[in-house]
């Protein structure tokens, strides 16, 4: 049996601006996005990959901005870099139009891709040898005409491939959506079933979109090689893929390596009971504690449960702040410690007992989730007014 060896990773974002970071923290994190990128393409030659395989977003946007473009090229072009396949996906859809892809464009710029780097271009299944192996790469780009419901492993897709020659092995390379597995947040594209990837013609298929990784006999998600926002906690890196060919059916083994220092982590935080913004402070420390928090990582505080009447927690403390890289705290399952049960059933005889009925009332027949979530919010705001006498925005994050 032979075997061949691969550097897989996607959705780097280049270009992406962190928006829900602290503008004194986004260009930290850029130069962070970039230091893995160029991990990955060392690992690929200290591993000695045949090539590396690059299934999607490679940037952010279609139009990307100069540095990050040309860090790009310069990385994929320093000394034993292997042959790259690269196949743009939806955020960097290749076009003859694309500022990123275009070679008279790139020209015009003074720029050029590496003579390794190979970008598919078409929305078809095109394919290349691998130079030095039996191995034959496939892949299919992403464009602006696209329509997102396209299933690059249909029947008709797969149709269109006509007999794949038996003497070597196959490798995909592609940008799509595993069906069922869509996480929070992310778009559709290009779905595929578990059974078409199945009934696929290729030894392995890497695949780009969803930022974490996901691994399966004879496809994998490598996910981003860092964590793009502070709710991706799922795994993120490079996967390094080695093939088993030659007689009998190939055989995959996935290796997955760390690019990124940071963790991105979530913790669940209790605070009914908690009788002021200190102690909401130190459950939080808490549950950070046990979740092994470090001060390099990002981390999501989700807060439930009933606050005191009366007590007010806006925003972390020093203390708090400092124990890991970056916090973010969602609000948005908290809610005051009134008792609606009770409201509802008020008399009319007060101003309080007919304006709580009321909201309630109207909250009941709405069913618009963002008419819902404006309804819960004057609620609580009016009840506040009419028991605490003390108004303080709070509850700005609430979801129907």
């Amino acid at each position: 049996m032979a075997t061949v060896t691969f550097l897989q990773f996607s959705d780097v974002h280049l270009g992406c601006r962190f928006a829900w970071l602290p503008p004194d923290r986004r260009q930290e994190r850029r130069r962070e996005q970039q230091r893995a990128l160029e991990r990955a393409v060392q690992l690929a030659i200290e591993r000695n990959a045949a090539a590396i395989l690059l299934p999607g977003d490679l940037f952010d946007a279609v139009e990307v901005d100069a540095e990050s473009l040309a860090l790009a090229i310069h990385t994929f072009g320093v000394p034993g870099c292997p042959p790259v396949y690269i196949a743009p996906g939806n955020h960097d859809p290749y076009s003859e139009s694309s500022g990123t892809w275009s070679e008279r464009l790139l020209a015009a710029r003074d720029l050029r891709w590496p003579a390794h780097v190979h970008r598919f271009d078409t929305p078809h299944w095109t394919s290349l040898e691998l130079p030095g192996h039996p191995v034959r790469v496939w892949g299919r780009c992403y464009t602006p005409a696209m329509a997102s419901t396209e299933r690059p492993l249909g029947p008709e897709a797969r149709g269109a491939l006509g007999t794949l020659a038996p003497t070597e092995t196959h490798v995909a390379v592609f940008h799509g959506s595993l069906e069922g597995k869509l996480p929070p947040g992310q778009k559709m594209v290009a779905p595929f079933s578990v059974d078409e990837a199945r009934r696929a013609p290729f030894a392995w298929m890497a695949i780009g979109h969803y930022h974490g990784a996901g691994i399966d006999e004879h496809f994998a998600y490598a996910g981003s090689p860092i964590a793009l926002g502070p709710c991706e906690t799922a795994g993120h890196g490079a996967l390094v893929v080695t093939l088993e060919h030659g007689a009998g059916p190939v055989r995959a083994s996935v290796e997955q390596v760390s690019l990124d220092a940071r963790r991105a982590l979530e913790v669940e935080v209790d605070v009914t009971g908690a009788a002021s913004a200190d102690q909401v402070d130190r459950r939080i420390l808490m549950q950070l504690d046990q979740a092994r928090a470090g001060a390099q990582d990002l981390a999501t505080a989700r807060l439930h449960g009933r606050l005191a009447r009366g007590v007010r927690w806006s925003a972390p403390g020093d203390e708090l702040l400092g124990r890991v890289w970056h916090l973010r705290v969602d609000r948005s399952a908290l809610r005051p410690d009134f008792d609606l049960v009770e409201l509802r059933h008020c008399s009319d005889e007060t101003t309080e007992g007919r304006f709580a009925r009321v909201m309630l009332d109207r909250l009941d027949r709405e069913t618009d989730v963002e008419a819902r979530a404006t309804i819960e919010r004057a609620l609580y705001y009016g009840l506040e007014a009419f028991q605490i006498r003390d108004v303080t925005p709070a509850w700005e994050e609430i979801r129907a």
